[in-house]
């Protein structure tokens, strides 16, 4: 029962993580520490920085609970 407890905790955690990936995107903007919400246009190259890390870990969350379930 504590496996899957964690399980749904890791899942809801990446799905988190993409939905807030989707909210930066359509906002087209993400939050900088120290510096609060930047636009795409004031910061290029951290938005994208940040939308391909937060998918690249999403995703890898995301996959890897279900591969590494049966271990």
């Amino acid at each position: 029962m504590e496996e899957i407890a964690v399980l749904i905790l890791r899942s809801a955690i990446a799905i988190l993580l993409l939905l807030y990936t989707g909210f930066c995107w359509v906002k087209q903007g993400v939050h900088v520490r120290g510096k609060g919400w930047k636009t795409r246009e004031e910061a290029p190259k951290t938005f994208w920085f940040s939308i391909v890390l937060y998918i690249l870990l999403g995703a890898y969350m995301l996959v890897g609970n279900f591969l590494l379930q049966g271990r």
